[in-house]
């Protein structure tokens, strides 16, 4: 099982909670969009603390990236701790959370940090010139929740389109309101039976959306993939 070590190189403040840790690419390190992957970090004294992540950066990117809601349990104090030039490792990348060649119309479906692996894939898509069809639908509590919000401002197109949804928006949001539902969805993807649906985000919003995807709206199963984020 290949190991990389891997240098911090910066760290974004996504959010006032979220933050993005890029580290330089090793020469022999591959993935694929929407992959994810073991880190392994540091510890003086007691080895290292590990924990899984998606990429949300692209292969077509000098770095790769993870990003994660910065909350208070060991391993995320100890990673908010990190410094610039900190080395850790990272190992088994594995993963099918991805866009392929013979998709042509695709819509993400995404609550708050399930971002990451949907950024991956559309930024891939972006960077490629690549005329695949995708619709993005984000739910998130208010805009200051809304991660990588001036990424996506930069990577919609004509073939990439960004739906917002908040459930406690600031007073001056004229967006839609509420959770992610039937409603929203429907009306944001007219073409819903000829796309291919990928949903991430908490293990319960993704059963959530999935059952109105399936169960109220009639796609097909076996059009729909699900990628689950536990402890992020």
């Amino acid at each position: 099982m290949p190991i990389w070590n891997v240098e911090l190189t910066d760290v974004i403040e996504r959010t006032s909670e979220i933050k993005s840790f890029r580290f330089n690419v090793p020469e022999n390190l591959s993935y694929l969009p929407g992959q994810f992957f073991f880190v392994y970090i540091p510890v003086e004294g007691e080895g290292n603390m590990m924990h899984h992540f998606s990429f949300s950066s692209s292969p077509s990117e000098p770095f790769i990236e993870f990003t994660t809601r910065i909350r208070d349990s060991p391993f995320k104090n100890r990673l908010n701790q990190l410094e610039i030039g900190t080395y850790v490792q990272i190992t088994s990348v594995s993963g099918q959370f991805t866009i392929t060649e013979k998709m042509d119309k695709i819509v993400f479906v995404c609550g708050g940090i399930g971002i990451t692996a949907a950024r991956s894939n559309i930024k891939s898509v972006f960077d490629s010139d690549s005329k695949i069809d995708i619709l993005l639908l984000y739910g998130n509590r208010n805009v200051n929740n809304i991660a990588f919000k001036e990424d996506l401002e930069k990577i919609s197109s004509e073939n990439i389109k960004i739906f917002h949804i908040l459930f406690d928006p600031e007073e001056d949001w004229e967006g839609p309101k509420g959770q992610i539902n039937a409603e929203f969805i429907s009306s944001s993807v007219p073409d819903l039976m000829e796309r291919i649906w990928f949903i991430s985000g908490p293990p319960a919003m993704v059963e959530s959306i999935k059952d109105i995807i399936v169960s109220v709206l009639c796609v097909p199963e076996g059009k729909v993939k699900t990628e689950n984020y536990v402890g992020y």
